[in-house]
């Protein structure tokens, strides 16, 4: 490369959206051609900021030309690139695809999110033994020497870990490590797996519908195909098992592969049957693990030590190449959507990843999202499906419960009565019961009986909940904490009162009516706890409980065999949501909840207790009945607009000044509306949100919709507004 290519293009590793362009620097002499994907130290302004090296300026760059002057790179950060061209590409296509700033895309690739780290693998020292080396060379005094020079001789060489596991104190090693005739030597540490000692499972047999759907996955792996097969396949049909013999497919093509699950409080479950069948080929990713946990992972993955990552969502980004299979379990949950800061979906991501790597993308779900089975029958994602649990055993009997009957017979109970027959009945069997309330806390909210107001957080537009627990109002937005009133703050009232039923509550409630019940609660107060909640579905799965109380994560991908009855309350608390998805959503749920029971010998029943039993959502779920929800809530969304019929961009603007927000919002709209075809596109807006402020912002909603925004998103992307403070993109949101 000649002079006047040595001018390297830098993103600057900042998530600030007037950085979203790369800068021009010199590449000093001593540092050669740095190659891309490289971080390196950089001066902006001045400070020294981390940057990431996109490419070169080409040889007709002329620094004479420019009305500034260069600035140089001060320092290499890493040995070798940490981002390659894959990661580089994908990063890029997630920023133009969700509208966030490159630099904040490509940190999703990173392990450690300390700026200006730079990593290389951990190294120790080996002491080799030369030939001319004698136990002679140390003094008989010297015993332990002498045995340590007789342990080298006879292994030739050995590393510090190795001797201090033989016995050997660091002071012997550092004798003779000293000596004439020893030569020291660093090495890379080996990586570790936490899973080496792991017993194999027995090999479960496939049935000719799992193989069915087994081999064309496996035929897309073998000859690096990229291509996206939905995976349909009803609660108990056996879709681990085609996970798990695609990725033995994959790690015999000497391949990585990817399997994402919605909640890390499922990584443990699927994880036992992986390492079951796989052993030390398993590591995890997922947030609560230490920096160093993960760079061992990531290490045993590029040395290609290990072949399977398992994680939640952020997981699709595993700094790795060669990839060869990506799994989305549960592909319908919401979890696998970024909400907060960038708004990305995995799904979406994997889809790139496995583009770029040449391999298939597995969508697993007894409830596929509709747009995800609208694509399968359209032919752009390829439909495999087990339409039967796996040993044959029936879909559990459900029966729903309409509570406005319950009240008018004078049962003013949280509980119906054909739900408790049911728990009475689990009980006398000495099985196990699974209860789902879509609330956390003890009350759902607190008013005043006098002048009727509820009681607030002061930071956002929304009811304080009432936790029993700590004996606190607490704001599920902004986790603000206040005592409880003993007198209404609007009115000077003493008659609070307390509304709805939390999980909490619901436990009291449990205890009363069933007191020699065993029963453990999950819900985000629990699992907000390290480890508690892994200690709560082990001890269910353990037979420790009788009833496991709680929220919509009692609900997702558990198989719990002595489970054979499971009891929804309130199923039509997400129906009232105003979101386009909400009759998704409730299916979803109720249809995953009952497939929890009958997983075992014994058949399943199953209650959900609702005030909307005419609802299609619930009527369908009653039988199962995907299909037939699926053409109810695509006539709807068709009709509408909605997806996969159209796309949907969410804008939010934030501010602590109302008057400011709208103001900015209705500027928006003004800009918005001179760059869209009428014809294709929507706006509506401005509007305030449902929850008009959280944590003291104000906020402002703008909703587009149109057949295809991406050259609307591209103007977004270059204009002022994708550079507005306080400014929230959500797009495609659901």
């Amino acid at each position: 490369m000649s002079l006047l290519a040595y001018f390297a293009k830098v993103l600057i590793s900042r998530p600030a959206k007037k950085l979203n362009s790369p800068f021009t620097y010199k590449v000093p002499a001593e540092f050669g051609q740095i190659p891309v994907g490289t971080r390196v130290r950089v001066p902006l302004g001045p400070t020294l900021e981390e940057g990431i090296i996109l490419g070169y300026e080409n040889t007709s760059f002329d620094e004479n030309s420019l009305s500034y002057k260069l600035r140089s790179i001060k320092a290499v950060l890493d040995v070798e690139p940490w981002f390659t061209p894959e990661m580089l590409s994908t990063a890029k296509h997630l920023s133009e695809y969700y509208l966030c700033s490159y630099a904040e895309a490509l940190s999703l690739f990173t392990i450690d999110k300390k700026k200006d780290k730079s990593y290389d693998r951990p190294k120790e020292d080996w002491l080799i033994a030369m030939p001319e080396l004698s136990v002679e060379d140390f003094t008989k005094p010297k015993r332990k020497q002498r045995e340590l020079a007789a342990y080298l001789l006879e292994k030739s060489e050995a590393s510090i870990e190795q001797l201090l596991q033989a016995g050997f104190s660091r002071l012997v090693i550092n004798q003779v490590k000293a000596a004439t005739h020893v030569m020291v030597e660093q090495r890379y540490k080996n990586t570790r797996t936490r899973y080496a000692e792991v017993t194999k499972a027995l090999e479960i047999p496939v049935t000719e519908a799992q193989r069915s759907c087994v081999e064309p996955i496996n035929y897309s792996i073998k000859h690096k195909i990229s291509k996206t097969f939905l995976l349909h396949g009803i609660t108990g049909s056996g879709k681990t098992q085609i996970y798990i013999k695609a990725t033995q497919e994959c790690i015999e093509n000497d391949r990585i592969a990817v399997v994402l699950v919605p909640e890390i409080i499922l990584t443990n479950q699927i994880v036992q049957r992986f390492v079951a069948a796989f052993g030390d080929e398993v590591v995890v990713f997922h947030s609560k693990l230490t920096i160093s946990e993960r760079y061992n992972n990531w290490e045993r993955l590029r040395r290609k030590d290990s072949h399977i990552i398992i994680g939640a969502r952020s997981a699709v980004f595993a700094p790795t190449d060669d990839i060869g299979l990506i799994i989305l379990d549960e592909e319908h949950e919401n979890s696998y959507k970024q909400e907060d800061m960038l708004r990305y979906h995995a799904r979406e991501v994997a889809k790139w990843r496995c583009k770029s790597n040449h391999c298939p993308l597995v969508l697993g779900s007894a409830t596929p999202t509709i747009v995800s089975y609208h694509k399968a029958l359209a032919g752009e994602y390829t439909l495999l499906e087990l339409p039967h649990r796996i040993f044959e055993q029936p879909l559990p009997q459900v029966k729903i419960i309409d509570m406005k009957e319950e009240l008018f017979y004078g049962n003013r109970s949280v509980f119906s009565d054909a739900l408790r027959d049911l728990l009475k009945q689990v009980l006398a069997q000495k099985k196990q019961a699974i209860i789902l309330l879509n609330r956390r806390g003890y009350s759902t909210f607190i008013m005043c009986r006098d002048c009727g107001e509820v009681i607030k957080c002061p930071h956002c537009d929304t009811s304080m909940v009432y936790h029993q627990a700590d004996e606190k109002l607490r704001c599920h937005y902004c986790e603000h904490q206040e005592p409880i009133p003993t007198i209404c703050p609007h009115c000077g009232s003493q008659k609070i009162k307390f509304f709805g039923s939390g999980t909490q509550k619901v436990e009291e409630t449990l205890r009363t009516e069933f007191p020699t019940a065993r029963i453990a609660r999950l819900d985000q107060d629990i699992a907000s706890k390290k480890g508690r909640s892994e200690e709560v579905l082990e001890g269910f799965k353990c037979g420790d409980y009788d009833i496991l109380l709680g929220t919509q994560m009692v609900s997702k991908g558990h198989d719990f065999p002595n489970v054979t009855g499971v009891g929804i309350l309130t199923a039509d608390s997400v129906l009232h949501i105003p979101l386009y998805t909400a009759s998704e959503r409730t299916f979803n749920l109720l249809t995953q909840t009952a497939g929890r029971a009958g997983r075992g010998n014994l058949p399943g029943n199953v209650v959900i207790q609702t005030y909307n039993p005419l609802h299609y959502a619930i009527i369908k779920s009653k039988d199962h009945d995907y299909i037939g929800f699926y053409q109810e809530e695509i006539k709807a969304r068709k009709e509408l607009g909605y997806p996969p019929f159209g796309e949907l961009v969410h804008l939010t603007v934030q501010h602590k000044d109302v008057k400011k927000a709208n103001d900015i919002a209705f500027k928006i709209v003004e800009d918005l509306e001179s760059h869209v075809d009428v014809m294709t596109t929507q706006i509506f807006g401005p509007y305030d949100e449902g929850i008009k402020r959280v944590r003291d912002l104000h906020r402002v909603s703008i909703m587009l919709r149109g057949n295809c925004l991406k050259e609307l998103k591209g103007y977004i992307l270059d204009s002022w507004i994708f550079t507005q403070e306080g400014l929230l993109i959500d797009v495609d949101p659901i």
